[in-house]
C-alpha cells in the first residue's frame, strides 16, 4: 500500500526532486493564487490517491539523482 504523503496525492505539483506544491490547500492558507509550497514526505487531511502517477513521480526523481549524480 502507497503511503499517505504528498508524492502519492492527486493535488500535488512537483518542482523538482525534493518537493513542489499543494493544489488542495491554495486558498486555504495563501493569499489569492499562490499555492504552498509542501516537500515530498509531508501529508495532510486533504490527501487523496494519486494512482499511477505515483510510480511516475518516484521514476522522475530516480533519474533526477541520477543526472545530479553524473554532474
Amino acid at each position: 500500500m502507497v503511503e499517505s504523503t504528498c508524492i502519492s496525492c492527486k493535488f500535488f505539483r512537483m518542482k523538482d526532486a525534493v518537493g513542489g506544491v499543494c493544489r488542495a490547500e491554495k486558498n486555504l492558507r495563501q493569499p489569492e493564487g499562490e499555492k504552498p509550497a509542501v516537500e515530498i514526505g509531508f501529508t495532510c487531511d486533504e490527501w487523496q490517491d494519486c494512482g499511477q502517477q505515483y510510480y511516475i513521480r518516484q521514476g522522475w526523481i530516480k533519474s533526477q539523482n541520477r543526472e545530479a549524480d553524473k554532474d
